[in-house]
This record gives C-alpha cells, sequence and structure tokens, in this order.
C-alpha cells in the first residue's frame, strides 16, 4: 500500500489520508458503540428473564405448597407470550421437576443452524460470554423457607437478529460517513494540493521552455506561503543570473569572433609565407639542383675513378633528399591553403577502405593486412583526400611494424560518427604523442633520435582529419607494443 501511494499524484494522497483516517475513526468508535450497545442489550434480556422468573415464582408458592399443577402450568404458560423463552420449569426443593413449559420444537433457537457468521463472531469477540440461550434460575421462599426453584431458558436468535440489524444500520451509518469524508477531503486538499501543483507546474515551465520569468501569485502565510515566496526569490535570482551570463556570453561571442579574426588572418598570413617561401626554395634550389645534377653526370661520364664513385653517391643522395625535400614543402603549404576549402560531398567509406585494402594487399604482398567494417557508413568526405590520408596511416604502419605481424583496419560506427583505426604491432609511439602530428616533426624527432623522416606525413593526416570536422589520436595497444592512429568524423545525418 505504502509502495503504490508513493507513486499517486499529491492530491489522490490527500484525499485517500483524510477519507482513511476519518474512517478509521469512525469505524473505531461503531465497534465500540457496537459492542457497548450488545453487552446492555444481553444484561436487558437477563434482567428481564430474573424479573419474570421473580414473579412467577411468587405466583407460584401456593401452587407448590398445595401441590396445585394446574395452576403452576398456567403460571408458566403465561411466558408464551415471550417468543424467545424456549424452556421453563418449576421444581421442588428436592430437584424433582414440579411443572414445565417448552415451546414447540419447530420453534426452538438453534445458532449452530443459523447462518449468521456475524454471531459467531460476536461469541468470539467476547470469550463465550453470548451463547445459543440464557439460563435464569430463582428460589422460590414461603415465609422464608426454600420450598422450589423456578428455571426459565430463553433463546436469543431474536437478540442476534435484532443486533443483525443493528449492525446493520451502523454499517450503513459508516458507508455514509466514509462518503461524506470522501467529499469533504475532495474541498479540503486544495488548500494543501493547490499551490503544491502551482510550484510543480512552474517548475516544469521552467525546465522545459527555460523561461524564469514565472512567478506564483502568494496569498497565504503559512509554511506552503514562505515555500512560494523563496521559489519566487529563486527564480529572480536565477534571472538576473542568467541575464548575467547572457551580457557575458554576448561579450565572450565578439571577442572570440574579433579573435577568430585575429587567428584568421595570421594563418593566411603564415600559408602565405609558406606558399611565398616553397615557391622562392623551389625557384632557386631547382636552378641549383639542375647545375649539382648537370656537373655530377659529366664528372661521372669523363671520371671513371673508384674514388670518386663514393663522392658521386653522396651527391646524388643529397640532391635526391633536396628534391623530396621541395616537393613535399610544396605538397605541404598547397593542401594547408586548399583543404579547408575543398566540397565535401556524400561518400560511401564502407567500400572505399575495403576497395582500398585490397589495393594494398596486391602492391604489398609481404604485409598483412586485415580489414573489419561495418556496413553502410556513409560520410560527408572527399575522396581524394581521404586516400592521401589512409596512404599515411598504411605507410606509417609498415614502416614501424615488426615483420611477420598483421596491420588491421578497423572502421566502426559510433553514435553519430565513425572512428576509423589504423593497427599495428612493432615501435612504440614516443611519450609525447601529440607532437608527431606537428608540421616538419616525424616520431622519432618527438622522441629525440635520429630520423630520415621529413615528418609531413602524419602533419597532412591531421589536417585532412580536421578539413572532415574529425580529429586524429595516436595511442598505445592495450597489451602489446605498436601503436594505435584513430581518425574520428562525423556521420552524414541526411
Amino acid at each position: 500500500m505504502m509502495f503504490n501511494m508513493r507513486n499517486l499524484s499529491i492530491k489522490t494522497k490527500l484525499i485517500v489520508m483524510m477519507t482513511v483516517t476519518t474512517g478509521v475513526g469512525v469505524l473505531f468508535m461503531a465497534i465500540i458503540v457496537s459492542i457497548n450497545e450488545a453487552i446492555i442489550r444481553h444484561e436487558a434480556i437477563t434482567t428481564e428473564l430474573s424479573t419474570l422468573a421473580e414473579v412467577i415464582g411468587s405466583q407460584s408458592t401456593g401452587a407448590i405448597e398445595f401441590n396445585d399443577l394446574k395452576t403452576a402450568i398456567e403460571n408458566l404458560n403465561a411466558l408464551s407470550a415471550k417468543q424467545n423463552i424456549i424452556y421453563a420449569a418449576i421444581m421442588k426443593k428436592n430437584g424433582q421437576v414440579f411443572a414445565e413449559y417448552s415451546l414447540h420444537s419447530s420453534n426452538k433457537a438453534n445458532i449452530k443452524q443459523d447462518s449468521y457468521w456475524f454471531f459467531q463472531f460476536l461469541q468470539q469477540l467476547s470469550l463465550g460470554k453470548f451463547s445459543n440461550s440464557i439460563k435464569v434460575s430463582k428460589a422460590i421462599f414461603l415465609e422464608d423457607q426454600l420450598i422450589g426453584e423456578i428455571q426459565i431458558i430463553s433463546g436469543l436468535t431474536p437478540f442476534y437478529i435484532n443486533l443483525v440489524n443493528y449492525f446493520s444500520w451502523v454499517g450503513l451509518i459508516i458507508l455514509v460517513c466514509f462518503g461524506l469524508g470522501l467529499i469533504v477531503s475532495t474541498r479540503l486538499h486544495r488548500l494543501i494540493s493547490t499551490p503544491i501543483l502551482e510550484l510543480t507546474r512552474a517548475t516544469k515551465k521552467v525546465s522545459e521552455e527555460n523561461k524564469c520569468k514565472v512567478r506564483i501569485p502568494n496569498n497565504r502565510n503559512d509554511e506552503l506561503g514562505n515555500l512560494i515566496d523563496n521559489f519566487n526569490n529563486m527564480l529572480e535570482q536565477i534571472e538576473i543570473r542568467n541575464q548575467k551570463l547572457a551580457d557575458y556570453s554576448n561579450q565572450l561571442e565578439i571577442q572570440v569572433e574579433e579573435r577568430t579574426k585575429e587567428l584568421m588572418n595570421v594563418n593566411e598570413q603564415r600559408i602565405q609565407w609558406l606558399e611565398n617561401m616553397a615557391g622562392f626554395l623551389k625557384h632557386e634550389l631547382k636552378n641549383s639542383t639542375v647545375g649539382i645534377k648537370s656537373s655530377l653526370e659529366l664528372i661521372e661520364r669523363r671520371a671513371r675513378k673508384c674514388s670518386i664513385e663514393v663522392y658521386l653517391s653522396r651527391a646524388k643522395k643529397s640532391l635526391s633528399f633536396m628534391t623530396n625535400l621541395l616537393d613535399n614543402i610544396s605538397n605541404a603549404s598547397n593542401i594547408e591553403a586548399t583543404v579547408y576549402k575543398e566540397t565535401l560531398v556524400p561518400f560511401d567509406l564502407t567500400t572505399f577502405i575495403k576497395s582500398q585494402a585490397s589495393e594494398y594487399r596486391s602492391i604489398y604482398p609481404q604485409y598483412s593486412l586485415i580489414d573489419n567494417c561495418d556496413t553502410n557508413i556513409v560520410i560527408l568526405g572527399n575522396e581524394n583526400r581521404l586516400k592521401q590520408l589512409l596512404d599515411k596511416l598504411i605507410n606509417n604502419a609498415f614502416e614501424h611494424s615488426f615483420s611477420d605481424t598483421p596491420i588491421l583496419i578497423n572502421l566502426t560506427k559510433k553514435q553519430d560518427w565513425v572512428e576509423l583505426s589504423v593497427i599495428n604491432e612493432g615501435i612504440n609511439l614516443p611519450k609525447n604523442k601529440e607532437r608527431i602530428f606537428d608540421l616538419f616533426v616525424s616520431r622519432g624527432d618527438a622522441e629525440h633520435r635520429r630520423s630520415d623522416s621529413l615528418g609531413l606525413g602524419l602533419y597532412l593526416v591531421k589536417l585532412i582529419a580536421e578539413s572532415h570536422g574529425g580529429s586524429v589520436v595516436a595511442m598505445d595497444p592495450a597489451d602489446k607494443e605498436g601503436a594505435v592512429f584513430t581518425v574520428t568524423m562525423p556521420l552524414n545525418k541526411v
């Protein structure tokens, strides 16, 4: 009951509480009054029988003294007017029955054969005080000498029938009281439930519409009135703070917008500087490399000495490095300048990853490549840029993986985004993992060891991921050596 009461509305709880409280009080009072009424009626019957016994006994002294049986029987037959008397007898002082009266057997009361279950309840409640009949005995005296005794036995069927009728009226009164209590409680509950329901509606409106201008009118001076006043004060304070936060937010937006413009200008200047520097270096060093290359070819054709081959090899290697450096700088500056301006279109990433994985297997048969992709993953993307991103991650995995260990490509759909992970067993990532995505910082540079990498691959991965509204992170595998590169991008919700 208590568990169910917790889930009821406060209006229903108040009505139930007031009705039940009223009903319990009325029921308790009715039980006490009913028990008292039963006891009084029972004692009244006993008193009545005692009076009858005294009257008949006093009238029968002569009959006993002169052995007048006829008169004794006539005195007893006077009891026939009482339907509840089932047996009476006048006995002499030796215990011999002198005269007796008996109601017809069909009228004898036998409570055990009746269907009055309530009688049995009363008998158990009174611990046996109420039985099937009442027996009253009175001594008969003549001039202070005992000459006999009269016994009267009365059945209790009429008593119980009257008692049931009485209880029926009591039950009807209880039901009427319950009904009146319910009617009154449906009116009185408003004194408590109305302000609480107003508070509930106000809080719901504030939470759903986010409007703190709601106020609850208050004309009460009790605890609920204090609660309403405190609630209104709280809303007023929240409204003031919200206004301050709105002002701060507007100021912050202006500052952010100004700072963003400044950063964009600085970034455009940096990109322009990179483009100019790349163009300048490419133009100037290209002329130098052409001269060096032609000079090396002439030296190689005209001087075929073993001692010069070593120097020629070093010069060619340096020339190749310079050319590669110029190409990478040019590519990096071009990508950074254009990657955020490229148009993204709906793109089936699952099909693309599986196609690229198949191509990698044919190009690099010496490596074991495993792809595990969720189906029907569509994003807004640029196929050429995503191919560059995947190429860089796969080449990085091949370069740093142990032999005879597989390279894993996982493509997983989350709630509103997709995760593309490339996992390899091999050389551990440096402690400063964030640096490996910076421009001109390779994995070897991040852990302060020598590396021939120019540090542009992972930087391009970061640019491409961010241009698709995502990000890239590098992590250590949970239970082995190696590296996990995870690119997160939003799904296409259209």
